[in-house]
C-alpha cells in the first residue's frame, strides 16, 4: 500500500490562482512527484526540516480497494461458519450455561435422529453389499466360479435388489440375501416381484409386490420340484415350465393379478393353475424355451410351433398374441395357451412389452403388436401401422427389403418394453440392429431418439473381428447372450477365452483367466448399469467388475509386470467349466457332496429396473 506525495513549490503555488488548476499543475510537474512507501513514514524531526526548507507538501489520504474489503469480509465469514459449524455442539452448551438460550437446541431432534440413523444404515449397507476380495480385479473369473448366488443393482424401491431393506436408495450392488451360496437355474424380474430357481428346484419369490407390504423379508420359498428347468415373469405372474414341458402360473403380485389373485392370496396357495396347450404337443416334441411381456407369454417348442397366451384383460389388446380375430373367430380367452397358425418353423421368440418378435429357422424375422415407437420396423409413424394386428415379416432388415438368407439372416432377437434389437450375419460380418424407442439411449448408437422406425446399426458391435491363435486368421465377433427390459440392455460377447473346458475340475493355471466381455447401454436413473453413475448411457459401455478389490495400485503394477493392458478392470462373465462342489462355500452342494462337480456358467439378466447376474449350473 502506498501513499503519493505531491511536492510543489510556493512559487509554484500561488502562480496557480486557485486550487482548480492545482491537478493541471500537478500533472506539468510529473518528475517532482515522488512515491513514499507507506511503513516510512516521516518523523516529526523531517518535517519540521522540511517545513525551514520553504517546501510544502500535500498529503493524499490511503485509499483501500473495494475489492480488498469485500474479500476479507467473505473470508471471516467463512472462517466463522467453519467454526461454527465445527464447534456447533461447545458452543450452544456455553451458550446454556450462560443462561442464554439457543436458538438451536443441543440435543439433536427425532427426525434428524431418524436420518442420521438412516444414513449410518445405507453406509454400513454399501459397504456389505459389495462383496470385496483380496483377488485382483483380472482374477475376476476365478473369483465367480467360487461364489454362487445371485448378484443384482439397480433400483430397489420394491425390495427387488435387497428384500431386507426395500424402499430404499437406488444404484447399488448387493448380494440377494437368502440365496447366498446357491447355484440358480433361472431368474426373472417384475417390476415389482422377482423369482429363482436353484439347482435342487426350489422356487423362491421376493418383493414388496410378492409381500404385500414394504416390510423387510427375504426370498420364500413357494413350490419344489426338482423338473423346473426355466421362469419368466410378467407384471402379475410367474410363468413355470418344467423338464416335461408342463407350464404353472404363480401369483407374482396380487394387486396386479385381479381376481385370480386375489383368490390365491386368500387359499395362501401360490400356484394358480396349469396351462394346457391348443392343439396339443405333438408326439415327442416339446418346449425349448419361454418368454414373457407385461400381459402375455409365449412359448416354442421342438418342432418350430410358437404359443402365445393372454395373463390379463390387456394381454392381447394391442394384437401381440398373434392371432387373427374377426367375427368368424372367437375373442381370444385370458389364460389360453394357443399356437399361432402360420406355415412357417421358428427357432426363436421374445416377448416384448405390448409385441412380439419371433425368428424362422431360415433367419427371417416376425413381428406383431403394438409399434407406437417404431419397435416393429416399420418405418415412420402413421396412425395405420402404430399397431400391426397380423403376423408380419420385418422387411427394412434387409436390403431393398428382399429377405435373401443366402446373403443375410438374423442370429439373435431381443426385445425390451418398446425397443427391438436384431444381429443380422451377412458373408463373416454380425451386425446388430436396433430400432424402437431410444429415448434413454437403448438404441445404443450414441443418439436418444423418442421414436425410431428404420433399424440402426449400433456401431460398437458391428462388424468387429479379433485374431484367432489357433486357427492363424480373424473371426468376426458376436454375440453370447443378450437381456433386454425397461429401457436398458446387457450384453455377453463371444470372444474368445483362455479357458480350457477341464472336467476334472482343476483350475486353469493360465494367468490371468479372461472370460465374455460384458456391455450395458440405456436407462440409468436407478443406477442398474453403472452403479456409480446416473446419466443414461447412449453407447456400449463396460461396467465394473462385481466385487469390490482391496488392491488397487497393485493391480496397475501387475499388470504392467506382466505386460497386459488391464489398468482399467472391467467386468467379464465367467465361461462355461467344471467345478468340484468343495470350492463353493457355505453351500448346500458343498454338504450334500464335496466330491461331487457342477458344470457352471455365469448368466446376466435384464429387469425392468435392475440387472442381475447369477451362476448358473448348466
Amino acid at each position: 500500500m502506498y501513499r503519493v506525495i505531491l511536492k510543489l513549490s510556493p512559487r509554484t503555488i500561488a502562480g496557480a490562482g486557485n486550487c482548480d488548476r492545482l491537478s493541471h499543475i500537478a500533472r506539468s510537474t510529473a518528475p517532482q512527484v515522488a512515491f513514499t512507501s507507506k511503513r516510512h513514514n516521516s518523523n516529526q524531526k523531517s518535517n519540521e526540516a522540511d517545513n525551514e526548507a520553504g517546501d510544502d507538501y500535500i498529503r493524499v489520504a490511503p485509499q483501500v480497494s473495494p475489492y480488498v474489503i469485500g474479500g476479507a469480509i467473505l473470508s471471516a465469514g467463512g472462517l466463522a461458519y467453519y467454526l461454527y459449524d465445527e464447534y456447533k455442539q461447545s458452543i450452544h452448551r456455553y451458550i446454556s450455561l450462560l443462561g442464554f438460550k439457543s436458538s438451536e437446541s443441543s440435543q439433536p431432534t427425532k427426525a434428524e435422529m431418524e436420518a442420521m440413523e438412516q444414513s449410518r444404515l445405507q453406509r454400513r449397507n454399501r459397504a456389505r453389499m459389495v462383496p470385496t476380495s483380496t483377488m485382483l480385479p483380472v482374477q475376476q473369473v476365478n473369483w465367480e466360479w467360487t461364489h454362487p448366488g445371485l448378484y443384482a443393482t439397480g433400483s430397489n424401491e420394491f425390495g427387488l435388489v435387497d428384500p431386507m431393506r426395500p424402499n430404499t436408495e437406488a444404484g447399488y450392488k448387493a448380494a440377494v440375501p437368502g440365496l447366498e451360496g446357491r447355484l440358480l437355474r433361472s431368474v426373472a424380474f417384475s417390476k415389482t416381484h422377482a423369482a429363482a430357481v436353484d439347482s435342487s428346484g426350489s422356487l423362491y419369490q421376493w418383493g414388496t409386490g410378492f409381500t404385500g407390504s414394504k416390510a423387510p423379508h427375504r426370498p420364500v420359498c413357494t413350490l419344489r420340484d426338482a423338473s423346473i428347468r426355466e421362469i419368466t415373469a410378467s407384471n402379475a405372474f410367474v410363468v413355470v415350465l418344467d423338464n416335461k414341458s408342463h407350464i404353472r402360473l404363480l401369483c407374482g403380485d396380487a394387486n396386479q393379478a385381479g381376481d385370480t389373485g386375489a383368490a390365491a392370496a386368500a387359499a395362501k396357495n401360490m400356484v394358480i393353475r396349469s396351462i394346457n396347450f391348443e392343439p396339443r404337443l405333438g408326439w415327442r416334441e416339446h418346449v425349448v424355451s419361454i418368454s414373457a411381456g407385461e400381459d402375455h407369454f409365449s412359448a416354442i417348442t421342438s418342432s418350430g410351433h410358437v404359443y402365445t397366451c393372454s395373463l390379463g384383460p390387456n394381454g392381447n389388446d394391442r394384437h401381440q398374441l398373434g392371432h387373427s380375430t374377426s367375427e368368424e373367430t372367437p375373442e381370444i380367452k385370458q389364460f389360453a395357451l394357443k399356437r399361432i397358425q402360420t406355415d412357417c418353423k421358428f427357432s426363436s421368440v421374445v416377448c416384448g412389452g405390448r409385441h412380439i418378435l419371433l425368428q424362422t429357422t431360415a433367419g427371417e424375422v416376425y413381428g406383431c403388436g403394438a409399434n407406437d415407437f417404431g419397435q416393429l420396423a416399420m418405418g415412420p409413424y402413421t396412425k395405420e401401422n402404430s399397431t400391426v394386428r397380423e403376423l408380419t415379416p420385418l422387411r427394412r432388415l434387409w436390403a431393398d427389403g428382399i429377405f435373401e438368407p443366402d446373403k443375410a439372416c438374423a442370429e439373435y432377437i431381443a426385445a425390451s418394453k418398446a425397443t427391438s434389437y436384431v444381429q443380422i450375419k451377412e458373408n463373416t460380418d454380425k451386425r446388430l440392429l436396433a430400432f424402437g424407442c431410444g429415448i434413454d439411449g437403448q438404441l445404443g448408437n450414441g443418439s436418444l431418439k423418442h421414436m425410431q422406425g428404420d433399424p440402426v446399426v449400433v456401431t460398437a458391435l458391428s462388424n468387429k473381428y479379433e485374431f484367432d491363435s489357433e486357427k492363424k486368421q480373424r473371426r468376426p465377433l458376436g454375440i453370447q447372450s443378450i437381456s433386454a427390459s425397461g429401457g436398458h440392455v446387457v450384453l455377453v460377447r463371444d470372444n474368445q477365452t483362455n479357458v480350457v473346458l477341464d472336467k476334472s475340475g482343476a483350475f486353469v493355471t493360465k494367468e490371468p483367466l479372461f472370460g465374455h466381455d460384458v456391455l450395458v447401454w440405456g436407462n440409468n436413473s436407478s443406477g442398474q448399469c453403472m452403479p456409480d453413475r446416473k446419466h443414461r448411457l447412449s453407447k456400449p459401455s463396460h461396467p465394473l467388475p462385481l466385487y469390490k478389490t482391496e488392491y488397487g495400485v497393485e493391480s496397475q503394477a501387475y499388470s504392467s509386470k506382466n505386460t497386459y493392458d488391464l489398468v482399467s478392470p472391467r467386468l467379464q462373465a465367467a465361461p462355461k467349466q467344471w467345478v468340484p462342489a468343495s470350492s463353493f462355500p457355505r453351500t448346500e452342494q458343498q454338504r450334500e457332496s464335496s466330491s461331487k462337480k457342477y458344470l457352471v456358467e455365469q448368466v446376466f439378466v435384464a429387469g425392468p429396473t435392475t440387472i442381475a447376474s447369477f451362476l448358473k449350473a448348466c
